[in-house]
């Protein structure tokens, strides 16, 4: 019977003797070209092919009860006269719920219909072993999946948790195809538009001889409230600077980018002190950088040209260009210096101000701007000569800071990077996978062998960066990589 309780014996060269004889398995079909029968195993969930099985014909282990509205899932054992159609039309899915203790009854009589049975849960205590005593391994418990629901927010407030779970909430579309379907994907390209036309950041001109134009891609993103709710919907156009030539192009390259140790310190000061700690975004802030170099660009998609070999001539810099950021960084420190901000010699995008009444703290990422000290009054007015000139996003406290979800609480401030982890586990396709008590198998010896090479290298290295920036808030697995 389709979808029954079924055994598949195991071979002798696959088990010890203290293992099982037998896999508990659903019946799942036939496969054409193959002598055997299609079987899930209730436990790893996998779906092989075996000819030694041995079926239970009156034990049925997915059966979803129609009357439930929660999805409860039970037993049903039918009678031997008559099979209920609603039991053979469903077909086991490997997302359904796994009963772990399955076992075929002595009877049809042994275990009613109308009572669901649950599966036995340890009520021993579980300690951590000995040699991970190293190790941060509290944050994630023993579950099935998904892995979304590892990491516990009942430590948290409500508003915390709200903002850090609608992060993942509302998906960002990777490709212009894809945005063009939403409303307010649309909305949000056409006001990124409209600040490219009040500020001239190009002109539409023919392709000069010789020219060879960059490309330029959309970027979307949802920018989100302290309380978890959509601010808005953020489009943002990106050239394709790595196409760039130097000596033609562009000349001298900057990027405005503090060392995540410093960010580090500054969040860490700030909890000990007691300081105030706020976020600034900078609306279009390479926008605000003249160019001196004839630099080409593609014409981006959704712009229509009267002819089909136009290009658009760049008068201002955009992001992903190579220069975009030095002219950025420049115009920006010059107006913090006007204002007796300190450019600290240890890190030049740390900018410090200090006065008989306050201390001030000024770190810039790029557009992104980290404001903390302790008069609130020195925030005011900062803030006003930033939007006076440059038209600033104040973001109020800092909540969510390069993929770093940060908590506040009287006894200090916790970093936490959730989101960041599932995107990478999604990225890689180990978003289902099991967790382990270690980041890796200590029995495991890394040698060189004549395998065939990894094919998309820059994947592996960009996999291998992400894992390196992980590291910010996960110590744990410095040594792994």
């Amino acid at each position: 019977m389709f979808g029954c309780l079924c055994y598949a014996s195991t071979l002798h060269n696959h088990r010890t003797k203290l293992q099982s004889r037998a896999k508990k398995t659903v019946f799942l079909g036939y496969k054409s070209g193959y002598k055997g029968f299609v079987l899930f195993d209730i436990h790893s969930r996998e779906i092989f092919i075996s000819r030694h099985v041995s079926f239970h014909e009156n034990v049925l282990p997915y059966t979803q009860n129609p009357s439930s509205t929660t999805h409860d899932w039970q037993y049903f054992t039918p009678s031997p006269s008559k099979v209920p159609l609603s039991s053979i039309d469903q077909s086991p899915s490997p997302s359904l719920p796994i009963i772990d203790d399955i076992f075929p009854p002595t009877s049809s009589s042994s275990v009613p219909n109308d009572v669901p049975v649950s599966p036995r849960k340890s009520t021993r205590t579980r300690n951590a072993p000995f040699h991970l005593q190293d190790y941060v391994c509290n944050n994630s418990h023993t579950s099935t999946y998904p892995l979304s629901n590892y990491i516990s927010y009942n430590n948290v407030s409500a508003n915390h948790a709200s903002f850090v779970l609608s992060l993942q909430t509302h998906p960002e579309p990777n490709t212009y195809a894809e945005a063009s379907k939403h409303d307010c994907w649309k909305q949000a390209r056409q006001v990124e538009l409209l600040a490219f036309e009040k500020t001239g950041t190009w002109d539409i001109v023919d392709v000069p001889p010789h020219a060879k134009p960059i490309g330029c891609k959309w970027i979307f993103k949802v920018k989100h409230h302290t309380d978890g709710s959509v601010e808005r919907y953020k489009a943002r156009l990106v050239a394709k600077g790595y196409t760039q030539i130097e000596g033609l192009d562009y000349f001298d390259t900057y990027s405005p980018v503090a060392k995540m140790t410093m960010v580090r310190l500054v969040i860490a000061l700030t909890s000990i002190n007691n300081w105030f700690i706020h976020q600034l975004d900078v609306h279009n802030a390479f926008l605000h950088g003249d160019l001196q170099e004839d630099v080409y660009m593609l014409v981006p998609p959704g712009i229509k040209t009267i002819k089909s070999n136009q290009v658009c001539k760049l008068k201002k810099s955009l992001y992903g260009l190579k220069q975009a950021s030095r002219k950025w960084y420049e115009k920006l420190t010059s107006v913090l210096l006007q204002h007796q901000y300190v450019q600290a010699s240890s890190d030049h995008f740390l900018f410090l101000k200090k006065t008989d009444q306050s201390f001030t703290v000024l770190l810039v990422y790029v557009n992104d701007i980290i404001l903390t000290g302790d008069s609130l009054y020195e925030f005011h007015h900062i803030k006003n000569v930033l939007d006076d000139l440059f038209k600033i996003k104040d973001l109020g406290q800092l909540k969510y800071f390069l993929g770093i979800e940060v908590a506040h609480s009287k006894s200090g401030i916790s970093l936490c990077q959730r989101k960041y982890c599932l995107d990478l586990l999604s990225d890689s396709g180990f978003n289902c996978s099991k967790p382990v008590s270690t980041p890796s198998d200590p029995a495991i010896k890394l040698h060189n062998d004549s395998s065939t090479p990894f094919s998309d290298v820059p994947a592996y290295r960009r996999l291998i960066g992400r894992l390196i920036y992980l590291n910010n808030t996960r110590p744990d697995i410095t040594f792994i990589t």
